[in-house]
């Protein structure tokens, strides 16, 4: 499927679940989502294990939008690894869809704790009469996430990623 990303035999697999509309206290112009309409749509992803992570080249653009969202100069930060992902996002059960370009992750690691950044480039909602939401879209450009992180089973060679936390859910299964 246009979906999923294509069989493996990762660990390391995950289903995003994102869910986009106006939030109280929002900075964004007063009339987008004033509705209170909403997009969600779910996004399959892949992270490598660090030490299988290929020696892809990200694009530059990637690179330098997620240094740029590390929280800590005193952070020690993992080079940025291509992130593999279906090539469509699902939106609407799957009778509409947004085409995903190019994506990358890094690990930001503290003092005491760790950070999984990644970013997908989208082509957005806009613009697309099958994808309209009314006063709500994705705008085409670079989607940006951070979770915390875990580390990587030695046995498994699966990476350990909070699943509870953060604005965004996520489920880790296998295809």
């Amino acid at each position: 499927s246009e979906f999923c990303l294509p069989a493996t035999s990762s660990n390391n697999n995950y289903r995003l679940y994102l869910d986009v509309g106006r939030e109280p206290g929002t900075w964004m112009d007063p009339r987008w989502g004033a509705s209170g309409r909403r997009i969600e749509c779910t996004i399959d992803v892949s992270f490598s294990s660090v030490d299988d992570a290929p020696e892809e080249e990200v694009w530059e653009e990637i690179t330098s939008g997620l240094i740029k969202t590390v929280t800590s100069k005193s952070s020690k930060v993992s080079p940025v690894f291509k992130l593999q992902h279906a090539p469509f996002a699902r939106l609407r059960s799957g009778f509409d869809k947004m085409k995903i370009d190019e994506g990358g992750y890094c690990i930001e690691s503290a003092s005491k704790s760790s950070t999984i950044r990644f970013c997908l480039s989208v082509s957005g909602t806009e613009g697309s009469s099958s994808a309209s939401y009314g006063d709500v879209s994705i705008p085409k450009g670079k989607l940006y996430f951070a979770l915390p992180y875990f580390g990587t089973s030695q046995s498994e060679g699966s990476i350990s990623i909070s699943k509870k936390e953060g604005t965004i859910c996520v489920k880790q299964f296998g295809w």
